[in-house]
């Protein structure tokens, strides 16, 4: 996690220009079954990737199935990679599903092979069931010694906002996850398609990438299909769950991506968490506290400010500190100068891979030039998930933004009245965190 935003701030750094003697090549194929693949290939690299991104995500769960998207993430790597193995991983966050291979120039097509049979959907076992649902708990009970609760904030907030439900039992619901349910939740929301990229980054030829993605996986049919929207609660609202952490997280309806008026919206994101960032007074009461416009439903997109509070910390003081950065968004006090500069690095981020020998140039020693590609190239996949056939316009956009067309769209959608509030606590405690008897 550190190394992965470290790279984001270096990514703000290098301009997008390349040093080395042969740039990187980025390319762009669409499968016969409507799979996307994307390459990134760094002529003379020994390293590769493959990053597949699914349609589930923390935010997108079934009532009373908090996390089961997570529970399915392990299932499937599991399902065909030993739990010791380093040569693969995943992670479930807000808006998608990401499942990793890390191998090389020798061994790639084996890990392309392990990607289709995680998309052809092995069956799962009562023993990887048991196996895994501890690890997958294990993951919040970490973030919430570390202050770092923001997705799992997200699988809350889908239960809250979307399900009208008062208490997220994360934990409890993949406790109660039985194989022939959450086999079946894999089948019915995992493959789709249209909705499905595949990134191959590293040392493989486009050509070469393309012709090997199209033999595994254009075979692959639906399974699945897309989460159906539902009817929200937005609204202020107080929530339990069973996570011994407090968190805050604000929400607002938003444009998606095609509109004019996300793009605008996307750098005041990355402006606020230049603020957040900045704020010493802001640290004290908070861990990890973030602005995003990634949290995308079927019924539709979110501007979010997510903080994880610290012990002592009242939720009304941080809700304020934060309130006071959104109100620099419209403000000439605020220092919205940075804007534009903002908008053109996002921009370059979306169309140009950065020049490597810079960043590693910038990283510890333990970082390998194998990490720095693959972190690259995550992104790079990443983005065609969330952006596809959009991605040229919103950079586009970006490119040219002004400072008033960011404050206008500040104004029209971050309003009070558009706004969700959402406080979560562990059950039975008090604002601080604490029990009736303490």
């Amino acid at each position: 996690m550190k190394l992965a935003r470290l790279l984001v701030s270096l990514l703000f750094l290098s301009g997008g220009g390349a040093a080395r003697a042969e740039k990187p090549v980025t390319d762009l194929r669409t499968l016969a079954n409507g799979i996307r693949v994307a390459s990134v290939y760094f002529p003379g690299s020994s390293n590769v990737a493959i990053f597949t991104y699914l349609p589930m995500g923390l935010a997108m769960d079934g009532p009373r199935q908090a996390q089961w998207s997570h529970l399915v993430e392990h299932l499937v790597i599991r399902s065909t990679i030993p739990a010791d193995s380093p040569k693969a991983n995943a992670e479930t966050i807000v808006d998608h599903m990401r499942l990793d291979f890390y191998g090389n120039v020798g061994d790639w097509k084996e890990g392309l092979s392990h990607h289709r049979r995680w998309m052809q959907g092995v069956p799962f076992t009562e023993a990887t069931l048991a196996a895994e649902k501890p690890r997958v708990n294990s993951e919040c009970d970490f973030t919430a010694r570390n202050f770092a609760t923001g997705k799992f904030a997200f699988a809350a907030w889908a239960q809250g906002v979307r399900h009208d439900q008062t208490n997220a039992a994360l934990k409890g619901d993949v406790e109660l996850a039985t194989l022939k349910e959450i086999q079946k939740y894999r089948d019915d929301h995992l493959i789709v398609p249209s909705n499905i990229v595949v990134c191959i980054v590293g040392g493989i030829e486009p050509a070469k990438a393309f012709a090997a993605a199209a033999e595994e996986l254009s075979s692959l049919a639906a399974t699945g299909t897309r989460t159906l929207p539902v009817k929200l609660h937005p609204g202020n609202r107080e929530m339990t769950w069973d996570l011994e952490a407090r968190h805050l997280l604000m929400t607002w309806a938003i444009p998606r991506a095609g509109s004019a008026d996300f793009p605008p919206l996307l750098a005041a994101a990355q402006w606020l968490n230049g603020r957040f960032f900045s704020d010493p007074d802001l640290k004290r009461l908070t861990g990890m506290t973030l602005a995003g416009a990634d949290l995308t439903t079927s019924e539709g997109s979110f501007l979010y400010v997510s903080a994880s509070l610290r012990r002592d910390a009242a939720f009304k003081d941080v809700q304020e500190k934060l309130e006071a950065h959104l109100r620099g968004l419209v403000s000439a006090d605020g220092s919205p100068g940075m804007l534009p500069m903002l908008g053109q690095q996002l921009s370059e981020n979306l169309t140009t891979v950065p020049d490597l020998k810079f960043l590693s140039g910038q990283l510890p020693p333990s970082v390998t030039p194998a990490m720095v590609e693959m972190n690259v190239g995550l992104q790079w996949g990443m983005n065609e998930f969330r952006y596809g056939p959009n991605k040229a316009t919103v950079a586009k956009r970006l490119s040219t933004l002004r400072v008033e067309e960011v404050q206008r769209a500040a104004k029209t959608y971050l309003m009070d009245s558009n706004r969700t509030v959402i406080t979560l606590r562990p059950a039975g405690r008090d604002e601080t965190g604490s029990t009736p008897h303490e």
